[in-house]
């Protein structure tokens, strides 16, 4: 199949990279990565979502790729508690563009519209899909729906900015389909809370599925299962 790219800002701000075969407008991706990557670093999975049927969109999160400004460049220098609350309004900047780009993607005739999020990319996608109804499914990879600190106590403002975490409203964030995607030896996102929404929110069909020999970086078999995972899903909730 032949694959269009193209290469655009949202709203002249948000840098997007779009993948997508014949015909258009389709039903719709939005994938979002993790701390320190950008879009392009998912060309190829944005290339294989276009392949199964998809317009594949991948954005680039504030700070990151087309919009790197040395904001990250400190992270690792960071005590704990800082790095955590930095983390947070990273999110906080990220999640409402996230309904920005789907905005376009509807003027454009594009939907059903789907996110697919990877660490930090899940937990902006997991935040997004509370708050926007339009979302249709979201696969969440290495994410969380809790805001908490791995390690230490948090901030006084990170405290107050954990209560926006997704799961403190259940019923927003699961009322479209969603899966979960962990890994059982991961100490950067532990998969504790996702492993216990989905427990609890079974009945309104949350589903979760945990790689228990992977950490945060997964082993080649897990990733290449966990892919076929998500595409498969989105493709039966799209």
């Amino acid at each position: 199949m032949h694959l269009d790219e193209y290469r655009f800002l949202v709203n002249g701000r948000i840098p997007v990279t779009k993948v997508h075969g014949e015909p258009r407008p389709r039903r719709a991706v939005v994938v979002l990565h993790g701390l320190g990557a950008s879009a392009e670093v998912n060309l190829g999975e944005l290339r294989a979502l276009a392949h199964a049927g998809f317009s594949a969109v991948g954005v680039d999160a504030p700070h990151h790729g087309r919009r790197y400004d040395g904001w990250l460049d400190e992270l690792p220098s960071l005590q704990d508690a800082t790095s955590h609350e930095r983390f947070l309004s990273l999110l906080r900047e990220a999640i409402p563009e996230v309904s920005e780009v789907i905005d376009h993607l509807a003027a454009e005739g594009h939907g059903p519209v789907g996110l697919l999020g990877v660490s930090m990319g899940a937990y902006t996608a997991l935040d997004a899909a509370r708050a926007d109804a339009r979302v249709g499914a979201t696969v969440s990879v290495l994410g969380s729906p809790d805001w908490a600190p791995v390690r230490g106590a948090p901030t006084a403002t990170a405290r107050e900015w954990m209560r926006e975490a997704p799961v403190h409203e259940p019923a927003a964030l699961a009322r479209a389909p969603l899966l979960f995607l962990n890994a059982g030896r991961d100490t950067v996102v532990p998969p504790e809370a996702a492993r216990e929404f989905a427990r609890t929110h079974a009945a309104r069909g949350v589903e979760y599925v945990e790689y228990p020999e992977s950490e945060h970086l997964l082993r080649p078999d897990d990733w290449f299962d966990l892919w076929a995972r998500a595409v498969a899903f989105l493709d039966a909730h799209l």
